[in-house]
């Protein structure tokens, strides 16, 4: 699975997403989680071969094997 960060910040007239940490700026943080190749991710009820989620709900989320592929 490939993981990387990326940062939602807030500004007064709107958001934008970098993967860009800025330190001080509040933000939340999302990882975007890729499954590798033949596998696909699930959360033990949905699959999705990526998805982005909140850094605190990743653990949620692993890999298994792709019946389809």
């Amino acid at each position: 699975m490939t993981v990387t960060k990326t940062y939602l910040y807030f500004g007064e007239n709107g958001t934008f997403t970098s993967p860009v940490l800025i330190p001080g700026a509040p933000s939340l943080t999302y990882l975007n989680l890729r499954a590798d190749e033949g596998m696909i991710l699930t959360d033990g009820t949905r699959k999705v071969p990526a998805i982005a989620v909140l850094e605190s709900a990743a653990d949620k989320w692993y890999e298994i094997a792709d019946e389809k592929g």
